[in-house]
């Protein structure tokens, strides 16, 4: 009888034990956090250029920067989120084709050359993801408007940059409820 109750109580002790560590577990001790909570808790960002244009990163993160929400660091591994900006490339937005084809009247090659102006501008798109877990916490894209000058296309992508940053901000800080 001795030993039954030596295991018994051996078996208390050791249930006891495995109870007291997996409280002490900090993966079990904190409960999984919703992207919203993420976001909110989060204190510093890496901004990272995912490609293309620089004019929507420059944008972007001026804009971040300049909101003082977070302290942004040199790389990710000591960033609580990490703010990826992808962008269209800058382009003149005129495409030149040429090409051979025959003359109907004369029944001869001729050469042709065409000139079209690209109206359609590429969507920038703004991920913010968690640092240690690469989960995505949000995302938006924005689809500049086209413009036939150089300068107007280019207003246009810094206009999309800026309400890509006001709706981050919008999800971060939301308005209170009237």
């Amino acid at each position: 009888m001795g030993a039954r109750r030596f295991s018994r109580v051996s078996a208390v002790f050791l249930f006891l034990a495995i109870s007291v560590a997996a409280q002490n577990d900090p993966a079990r001790a904190a409960p999984a956090l919703s992207p919203t909570a993420r976001l909110a808790a989060a204190k510093t960002a890496y901004l990272k250029n995912a490609g293309g244009s620089e004019i929507p990163f420059n944008v972007i993160s001026e804009s971040v920067e300049g909101w003082g929400r977070f302290q942004i660091v040199g790389t990710p591994e000591k960033a609580d989120i990490i703010i990826e900006v992808t962008a269209p490339e800058t382009n003149s937005g005129i495409a030149i084709s040429s090409g051979t084809s025959t003359d109907p009247r004369t029944g001869l090659p001729a050469e042709s050359t065409t000139s079209t102006r690209e109206l359609q501008v590429e969507r920038i798109n703004l991920i913010v993801y968690d640092a240690r877990s690469k989960m995505a916490l949000w995302s938006a894209s924005e689809q500049p408007k086209g413009g036939l000058r150089h300068r107007s296309r280019q207003d246009k992508v810094v206009e999309a940059s800026q309400k890509l940053v006001s709706k981050f901000r919008e999800r971060v800080e939301p308005e209170p409820a009237k």
